[in-house]
């Protein structure tokens, strides 16, 4: 593993707010963990960072209680297409079975399929394209 990736790596435990995060490839294996907050020393000045409004930023759960959800495997960036030119996996209406994919989640170039875990119908994809979501995050509701 080079250190692009473990950079990443704690990129990723700072942006979700972790204070420990596990990886393992292969023959590779890290653990990261965060010291607590009161070890640190306070920052003397913090310069303004320079950068633009990222589409990428965790969105709110949306409360969701009258049918099935198919929730996030992982966390990351959520597709609900396989490119930008292809047609959306699934759309409200769609009829949807186990085992089917309806969505894309990319966390460090690593991409996990989101898998209906039963059947029905689509009735309302809870979050954007290209849209930071959380474990467990509800993303698709069904009914």
């Amino acid at each position: 593993m080079d250190t692009k990736n473990i950079e990443e790596l704690i990129n990723l435990l700072k942006e979700n707010d972790l204070t420990e995060l596990e990886y393992e490839k292969d023959d590779e294996h890290i653990r990261i963990k965060r010291a607590n907050s009161e070890s640190y020393a306070q920052p003397v000045s913090v310069s303004p960072q320079h950068s633009n409004p990222s589409h990428h930023i965790m969105a709110p759960k949306e409360v969701v209680t009258s049918s099935n959800t198919i929730n996030a495997p992982t966390i990351g960036v959520f597709y609900t297409a396989k490119s930008p030119q292809d047609p959306p996996y699934v759309k409200p209406g769609d009829h949807i079975k186990q085992g089917d994919v309806v969505g894309v989640i990319e966390a460090m170039k690593v991409f996990t399929n989101v898998v209906a875990d039963h059947d029905g119908i689509v009735e309302k994809v809870l979050v954007n394209n290209e849209e930071g979501v959380e474990y467990d995050q509800p993303l698709i509701q069904i009914k």
